[in-house]
């Protein structure tokens, strides 16, 4: 879930422009196209940042040069913002009202997918990821067929969810996680092989995690490697004491 949060909030982040300070606040301009589009990617700002005041002003603001053409991102932006506060019915209602106004708005399709994958509705999140990751212009269409693959195997789709994670890392070789989730399912599957690439292929890419951690010490185990697996341990019980990985290891331990 909470990776589902940091993809959520990179999507805010990475769409706007610089850092926010007073003067930037007065130098909206009058064209109400552009004024509309700065208040927006400031609302965003905001929301990222968790400064839930300044982001519902800002839209306020916004909401002043709205058009029929514009109603998409003023009700996600209004979606992220409920969201944000725990106002699920509220959030729920302007993600719909969003994709309402707009079909073709794949940003607000996936902020509308990764709210239903956060309150637990995989099978209503993997329809709306599905739409956006058949988009072939939007830019973070890796991270949606890698949502894809996780709401797959949420509801039982283990062959689909891999798939949809060699997709997302054709589309972007760096992006790190969808392998350490293809590790997940191999190993389920007793594919130890495929199961140690996948993993070793993260580990290239991405610091170590308290998941991927506690798979590589049940993988190394199953290979009969003990050294291996109370290496990888130790560095579970020293990165991520407090971990439910790390309790699941203790409890391993003494089986």
């Amino acid at each position: 879930m909470k990776l589902i949060k940091f993809l959520l909030l990179a999507v805010l982040i990475t769409s706007l422009l610089g850092c926010v300070s007073s003067t930037e606040t007065k130098n909206i301009v009058a064209d109400p196209e552009e004024a509309f589009t700065r208040h927006i990617k400031l609302a965003r700002q905001y929301i990222g940042s968790k400064n839930r005041d300044l982001a519902r002003l800002h839209l306020e603001k916004a909401a002043a040069f709205s058009s029929k053409t514009r109603r998409s991102k003023l009700h996600s932006g209004y979606g992220l913002l409920y969201q944000m506060e725990q106002e699920t019915e509220l959030a729920e209602k302007h993600f719909r009202q969003a994709i309402a106004s707009d079909k073709k708005d794949s940003m607000a399709r996936y902020n509308f997918a990764a709210f239903l994958y956060n309150q637990g509705r995989f099978k209503e999140a993997l329809q709306q990821m599905q739409i956006v990751s058949e988009d072939l212009g939007y830019e973070r269409r890796p991270q949606a067929f890698y949502i894809v693959g996780l709401a797959q195997s949420k509801t039982g789709q283990q062959a689909e969810a891999l798939g949809s994670f060699e997709k997302a890392t054709q589309l972007q070789p760096k992006f790190a996680e969808p392998y350490v989730e293809a590790a997940e399912i191999y190993f389920a599957q007793q594919k130890l092989p495929m199961a140690k690439r996948a993993l070793d292929q993260y580990g290239f890419l991405a610091q170590p995690t308290a998941k991927s951690l506690w798979l590589a010490v049940r993988i190394e185990h199953s290979f009969g490697n003990r050294d291996g697996a109370a290496s990888q341990g130790l560095k579970l019980k020293n990165l991520f004491p407090y971990s439910n990985e790390n309790l699941e290891y203790q409890k391993w331990l003494k089986q």
